[in-house]
């Protein structure tokens, strides 16, 4: 301490520390709570007093707990943050006026007495900060609220408790109190009297006892290893002169009460100080900033790009879309829902590699693909979780490579490929392969029952009979998406599951109502079964011959549309309006709208005239696929009912009535024109 200014105490100020912690806490608060309003949040700080490194206060996300839970050997502070939405506005805030608006809330705890009984609100600190959620760079302001009172005069040098001559006597009267307690207490120590005894601050100062007080050590939980005291001093000289005036002016001792590695006391320090006048407190300034890195007055900022997992970082980045969605657009909006949906897609070509990058958009994470093909040359073009090296590999099969592209896109989703064949009416399965196609088939059923939605995008009719047969059995949510050269229908299948309770659909005049329940599949329009639609198939009839953004939209539809099912209340069950007639249908009523609009059955689209319509159609009673005739047949029979069909159509037309159906359309009704006589003039 130097010749000038010897008598005059100084105070080392607290550093923040802030734990990246803090900054994912805050960002999951922001996004999830939070949202636009940037009203000051409570929160809680630490420090410790053993072994402390320079004066620190540390912030971690325990932080935003409801109440102050410090780690063991500290101790708590109390705080308050306030997160601006933009950096503009973090830069326009009158930082004056905060630090004096902070700075009376704690006057206001230490004129009302609450500081008595919660002593850790002298350790108050606040933050300014401005979140950019985008870059994950956080810009912040530490400050600790003193009040500007006079000086304090140093009696003498700074003394060791070891120093003492009773020095074993002070430690074990401190060692007595709860340690939750000896953030601010008073040591009470008369030495002729042979007492040594800490008292907590309200017995003390609530009937202060002028006597005593000559015996009395002001003791605080010291972060500071410095020879100056910590910052926490100045706060609590300022609440004994206030709640004790008559101690201005008088020889005051402080104990800084700091605990070595083995949580010895010999290093504390005691000061004498007096200050010599008192202090208006209409009058009163604060000081309290923390200067930057630079040793200048200004904020901080920290990017957490380097220090966060690179999963975690993009796994907030791929949410931060749909939360700010949510926030500021769609309040009601359940991403909940949709991150905990499994979604298996049959068909990993075009469609289902389009279907597959929008799931991840809209924030699916299980995603399972099943498909036998292997990457060609002329996919990656069109399927775009495929590359050039994938087709030169010649052993890439679509399945898993698009489950692998998937995790390289987002690494916190859990996607797998399976490689199989999917066994279809129509297509006679050998002796040979019987035992792989059961196979097959124990795993198509095994994937459906662990999934919540199944998407229909193999590039076959027959294909699809199977997963929905399969869905319908087992009371999936299906999408189905095909396409045309320039045309694509994308629809929901009909629900198997049964309304729980009366919930009537509304009526609208000029619609017509089916309920989720009576919507029917993909299927449910045919008269026919599906056959084998690959034999006696020239190359351009085999292969998906269509305009190359047909694919695209109708991917995004069938996911949209998805999203729009989950959003429902009645979610499968919701029903589809339509109008019933040419002319409602020119009148254009108005069709009931979800969260995120309206919810049709299907919807056929056709690039020729950029035009959509969206018909409903109801279940059909002798439907091949999801009829009580089939879906009875596969509950009962099992695999067996399913190799019939693989052996022949015919089977489903005969089981469903189909073929009945046929036979009359076949019927020629032959009318002989001699028995009738036609005239060219009515008879009267």
């Amino acid at each position: 301490m130097s010749e000038g200014n010897a008598k005059i105490l100084q105070f080392a100020p607290f550093e923040s520390f802030v734990s990246p912690t803090f900054w994912h806490k805050l960002a999951e608060l922001k996004l999830d709570h939070d949202r636009l309003s940037d009203a000051k949040r409570s929160i809680f700080g630490h420090y410790t007093n053993r072994k402390a490194s320079r004066c620190l206060l540390e912030v971690d996300y325990s932080a935003y707990n409801s109440s102050a839970q410090p780690p063991k050997f500290s101790h708590g502070a109390v705080g308050t943050i306030y997160n601006k939405n933009t950096i503009e506005e973090f830069k326009a805030l009158d930082k004056t006026a905060l630090l004096a608006e902070e700075g009376k809330c704690l006057l206001d705890d230490m004129n009302s007495g609450r500081v008595l009984n919660d002593a850790s609100l002298l350790a108050r600190f606040f933050v300014l900060s401005f979140a950019d959620l985008k870059s994950h760079s956080y810009y912040y302001w530490f400050a600790f609220p003193c009040p500007l009172t006079p000086t304090l005069q140093l009696q003498c040098d700074a003394l060791c408790l070891k120093e003492l001559p009773n020095a074993r006597q002070y430690a074990e009267a401190i060692r007595l109190l709860p340690a939750d307690q000896q953030n601010f207490f008073v040591l009470y120590a008369n030495e002729q009297e042979n007492v040594w005894e800490a008292r907590s601050l309200s017995a003390v100062l609530t009937q202060f006892d002028e006597q005593q007080s000559q015996h009395y050590y002001y003791c605080f939980a010291d972060a500071s290893e410095y020879e100056n005291p910590s910052w926490l001093m100045r706060n609590y000289v300022a609440m004994l002169l206030q709640q004790c005036p008559s101690l201005v002016g008088r020889t005051l001792k402080f104990l800084g009460v700091r605990y070595d590695q083995q949580m010895q006391l010999d290093n504390s320090l005691i000061w004498q100080v007096v200050q010599a006048e008192s202090s208006c407190n209409e009058q009163l300034q604060f000081v309290g900033w923390e200067v930057n890195r630079n040793g200048k007055m200004g904020p901080r900022m920290v990017s957490m790009r380097d220090s966060m997992d690179p999963a975690k970082l993009a796994e907030n980045s791929i949410n931060l879309n749909l939360k700010l969605m949510k926030w500021r657009l769609v309040p009601d909006l359940n991403l909940d829902i949709m991150a905990q949906s499994k979604c298996l897609l049959f068909g990993a070509g075009t469609l289902g590699c389009a279907v597959a990058r929008n799931l991840l958009s809209w924030g699916f994470k299980h995603i399972t693909l099943l498909d036998n093909g292997k990457v060609g040359y002329s996919n990656p073009v069109r399927q775009s979780l495929y590359t050039h090296a994938d087709a030169v590999a010649g052993n890439r099969m679509k399945a898993t490579t698009a489950a692998t592209r998937l995790l390289d896109i987002n690494p916190s989703a859990v996607c797998h490929g399976h490689v199989l064949e999917i066994p279809m009416p129509g297509h006679t399965i050998g002796e040979a392969l019987r035992q792989q196609t059961e196979e097959h088939l124990q795993l198509i059923e095994q994937q459906v029952q662990q999934h919540d939605v199944i998407f229909l995008l193999t590039d076959s009719r027959e294909s699809r009979w199977l997963p929905t047969l399969l869905g319908a059995a087992q009371q999936k949510i299906v999408i189905n998406a095909a396409l045309g050269f320039d045309s694509y229908l994308v629809m929901r299948h009909g629900s198997t599951r049964q309304e729980v309770g009366d919930v009537g659909n509304k009526e609208i005049a000029g619609l017509k109502c089916i309920g989720g329940e009576q919507l029917g599949c993909y299927f449910c329009n045919d008269v026919t079964a599906p056959g084998n639609s690959l034999k006696d198939r020239t190359l351009d009839q085999q292969c998906t011959v269509t305009r190359p953004g047909v694919s695209n939209i109708a991917a995004s539809y069938a996911v949209e549309l998805l999203v729009a099912l989950l959003q429902h209340p009645q979610r499968d069950l919701a029903p589809a309006y339509y109008a019933n007639s040419r002319n409602q249908q020119q009148q254009q009523p108005q069709l009931p709208e979800g969260l995120l609009g309206i919810l049709p059955h299907s919807i056929r689209g056709m690039l020729c005239n950029y035009e959509n319509i969206l018909p409903a159609t109801q279940k059909f009673a002798q439907c091949i696929a999801c009829s009580k005739h089939v879906l009875d047949a596969y509950r009962e029979e099992g695999h067996a009912f399913l190799f019939k069909t693989f052996e022949t159509a015919k089977y489903l037309e005969d089981l469903t009535g189909i073929s009945e159906f046929k036979r009359l359309n076949s019927e020629i009704i032959d009318f002989d024109d001699d028995k009738f006589d036609f005239s060219e003039d009515d008879e009267d």
